[in-house]
This record gives structure tokens, C-alpha cells and sequence, in this order.
């Protein structure tokens, strides 16, 4: 018998951390119940698209029950807990921390990740409503991909302020708040990009400040850098919106962002 825990935390002051995990094998614990094992999944893969699901229903513990090769999941847990964070952009930048258990015994064995959110799940359906009512004010019939992108860059750069106060991180506190850092522009923004039917992505860096966030958005074929939190001035003010951080290339962007460019599209070209 035994079981296996561990921690990570997402988000700090303005980004999220990579996963930590530390693992302890200790006694089984007398509230642990098995399911019948033809029910359970019994591959990391089947085990992982359950967890995700549970996650992306907004859910505050994750469960679910395994009946594959229990010293796989063993060695695997880091990687599943991880992938399943990293399922979804929007809900991998709102967790903003978690601890997972397995316990196991004989062939039966139950996953368990209990999760803290930055946005409440009536915070996200706030966002996604507003977004809905939003959008058609903000992108108009007929416009291309590409000006659907500025619509919404300009739109968020001259109705979000930065939070200087280091506080907000979320969209909804972008959106309902006015205010955010970097995280709560490019959630935000990702959120108004994908229900405008424009590809995005979520991309962590560190500039020389710190740690950052910003978005990829596709276009056609190619990928493009998209900050809006850089072309926001600080102080704010009002109506102006900076284009120094709109549709760039990798290249364009690493004279003062870095990241992990094996880790996301190559944006090749730039404007």
C-alpha cells in the first residue's frame, strides 16, 4: 500500500512557475474507497483526458480512479498532473495552485488534485458572458482575421489599465475591474482572440523586469507576437494604443523578451 503526493503552484507575482512536486510514500489512508477496477482508465492517456475534463469544468478536486501499471503512473505522475494543467491555456493561467495524491492498493488506484483558482468558475462564466455581448461591438461583419486582431489589441490597450499595485491577474479582473498585470491582458486577450475565431496562444518569458506574459496569435499560416500588456503605456492614457508589440516575429522580440522558443509556434514573419 501506499501513497504518492505532491504540489505545484501557478502564478506568481506576474507569471506562473513551472511544476514542483515533491513525493512521499507514506501509509494508505483509512477515507480511501476503490472503484471497480473495469471502470477505472487504464492508461496514463485515458487517465490524463479525465482529469481534463474535471479541469475543465472548473472543478475543485480533480478524481479519478486507475487500473494501469501502477509504477508507471508512479513515474509518470509529475508529467500527467503537468500535462493536465497545460491542457488549456486559458485554465492553465487562472490555476493558481494545486496538491495531488494517488493512492494505491493491490491493482486499484485513485488520482486525486485539489485546486485553487486566481478566477472563481461564476468570475470565468462573467468573463465569457460579457465577451459574447462585447464582441459584436468590437469586431465588425466582414472584417478580415487580421483586423479582427487589432480590433481586439486596440480595444484591450485603451480599456484595460496596467495594475501597478501587482494585485489582479485574471481576465475578469481586466474585464469587470479595468485592471490587471500582464497575466489578466493576455488571458483576456486569448479569450476575445479564440471567440473571434482567431488561433491563440498563451506565451511565458521573462523581460528585464521579470517574469511576463503575452500572446501568440495565427494568421493564415504564420504566428505572430502579440503584447498587449508593452504597448499599454504606464501611466495610462486614455485612447492611445501602441502598435511596437503588434503581429512581431520571434526575432522582433527577442531584442527584449525571452523564452523557451522549443516550447511554442516560430513566429517567422512581422510587421
Amino acid at each position: 500500500m501506499m501513497r504518492l503526493r505532491g504540489r505545484g503552484r501557478l502564478g506568481q507575482p506576474l507569471q506562473r512557475l513551472g511544476l514542483v512536486a515533491l513525493l512521499l510514500a507514506v501509509g494508505l489512508g483509512s477515507d480511501f474507497h476503490y472503484a471497480p477496477v473495469s471502470a477505472a482508465p487504464a492508461s496514463i492517456e485515458a487517465l490524463q483526458d479525465e482529469l481534463e475534463l474535471q479541469l475543465h469544468a472548473h472543478d475543485l478536486e480533480l478524481t479519478a480512479d486507475y487500473s494501469g501499471d501502477r509504477d508507471q503512473l508512479s513515474a509518470e505522475v509529475d508529467q500527467l498532473v503537468g500535462g493536465v494543467m497545460a491542457s488549456d491555456d486559458y485554465m492553465k493561467y487562472i490555476v493558481d495552485s494545486y496538491i495531488y495524491t494517488i493512492r494505491s492498493f493491490g491493482a486499484a488506484a485513485k488520482v486525486k488534485v485539489n485546486i485553487q483558482y486566481r478566477e472563481s468558475a461564476g468570475e470565468t462564466e462573467e468573463v465569457e458572458r460579457r465577451v459574447a455581448e462585447l464582441l459584436p461591438e468590437v469586431v465588425g461583419v466582414g472584417m478580415t482575421p487580421e483586423q479582427k486582431v487589432r480590433a481586439i489589441h486596440d480595444w484591450i490597450v485603451t480599456h484595460v489599465r496596467y495594475d501597478e499595485s501587482l494585485q489582479h491577474y485574471t481576465a475578469y479582473d481586466a474585464l469587470v475591474g479595468g485592471s490587471a498585470v500582464c497575466q489578466g491582458y493576455a488571458l483576456l486577450a486569448y479569450r476575445m482572440l479564440q471567440d473571434a475565431g482567431v488561433e491563440a496562444r498563451i506565451i511565458e518569458g521573462t523581460v528585464a523586469s521579470g517574469s511576463h506574459v503575452w500572446n501568440l496569435v495565427r494568421l493564415g499560416s504564420s504566428w505572430y507576437h502579440l503584447d498587449a500588456t508593452w504597448d499599454d503605456p504606464v501611466p495610462d492614457r486614455a485612447g492611445i494604443a501602441s502598435d511596437t508589440y503588434y503581429l512581431k516575429s520571434d526575432a522582433q522580440m527577442r531584442v527584449d523578451h525571452k523564452w523557451d522558443a522549443a516550447a511554442y509556434p516560430a513566429a517567422v514573419g512581422g510587421v
